[in-house]
């Protein structure tokens, strides 16, 4: 049995499974990327110990790689050799008694109304009429539904419904849905009529055509999309704390709501966390002007009478 062997094997079974194709790929992706380091150190799949593990997590901090990213890996080969215990071939998970490292919580900037306005702005003044509105519409969708990248990638146009968006296929392989404004709405109007105009012919099947569309007409991917903003970060006026990113969106979304008075458990819904726990934790590495100004209006002894 050597790492790609197994490792397709377990891909098929949580495959079969019904895990989505998001959590395939990232699985896929982490558990061949650690067993290259194996493979380089001649060690496979049933020889491997906890001598060779902590070699590799070595490996990893040499490589300045984040304590995060290495317990996500840890994980994966966990899961992994859980797979491999269950096929009968091994009797005990080397992985199991790994220790999680402790992991820096780091503070995430969202982005303020005049940046949000900024960006919009930045986007819409593209040279070419369809990117720009284009690129305004995904933008927005971030904004305004708080979409993951993949997810935005994924949007059909039978996804678009009056007041709604169908989010398929996500990252825990559940369908849901968001509303969105009638600011979005009129956005995404006016895009469909662009790109009507702009594509004719290449604009394919109404109903399982792709919303976003590249250039060329074809699916947009998380890549282009990293490219884009990047482009729009260079004419924009960001502060240097904020990491400007779809994920930065995606907690400006968390962090917009919770200012207006949404409460966490629709708020975890919306944005297709697993549980309420895991959206806890997603929102207190938020740092904004707006949650020290509540602290500080309910203050203790700004308060007392």
């Amino acid at each position: 049995m050597d790492w790609n062997e197994i490792i397709l094997e377990f891909c098929l079974d949580i495959t079969i499974k019904g895990f989505s194709q998001i959590t395939i790929k990232n699985y896929e992706s982490k558990l061949k990327n650690s067993a290259f380091y194996f493979t380089e150190q001649g060690v496979e799949p049933l020889n491997i110990n906890k001598s060779s593990i902590n070699g590799w997590i070595l490996h990893q901090q040499y490589l300045k790689h984040q304590s995060s990213s290495i317990n996500v890996a840890v994980s994966r080969m966990k899961k992994l050799f859980d797979y491999i215990i269950d096929e009968g071939h091994l009797d005990i998970n080397p992985f199991t008694k790994v220790s999680r490292l402790p992991e820096r919580i780091k503070e995430i900037h969202p982005l303020n109304d005049s940046e949000i306005k900024n960006i919009i702005d930045v986007a819409r003044r593209h040279p070419y009429k369809h990117v720009g509105q284009r690129n305004v519409v995904i933008l927005m969708i971030m904004l305004d539904c708080g979409l993951r990248v993949s997810e935005v990638t994924n949007l059909e146009l039978r996804d678009v419904l009056t007041n709604q968006l169908i989010v398929r296929n996500s990252k825990n392989n559940k369908d849901r849905s968001v509303v969105i404004s009638p600011m979005l709405q009129k956005e995404l109007i006016k895009y469909e009529r662009i790109k009507k105009k702009k594509y004719g012919n290449m604009y394919g099947n109404h109903t399982f055509s792709p919303l976003l569309i590249s250039s060329r007409g074809g699916r947009l991917n998380s890549k282009t999309i990293w490219q884009i903003m990047s482009e729009i970060k260079k004419s924009a006026c960001i502060r240097d704390i904020v990491r400007f990113s779809g994920h930065t969106l995606r907690h400006t979304y968390a962090s917009m709501q919770l200012r207006n008075g949404l409460d966490i458990y629709t708020l975890s819904l919306n944005l297709g966390h697993s549980s309420i726990q895991m959206t806890q934790n997603y929102v207190r590495t938020l740092k904004t002007e707006d949650f020290f100004d509540k602290s500080l209006k309910t203050s203790t002894l700004m308060n007392l009478k």
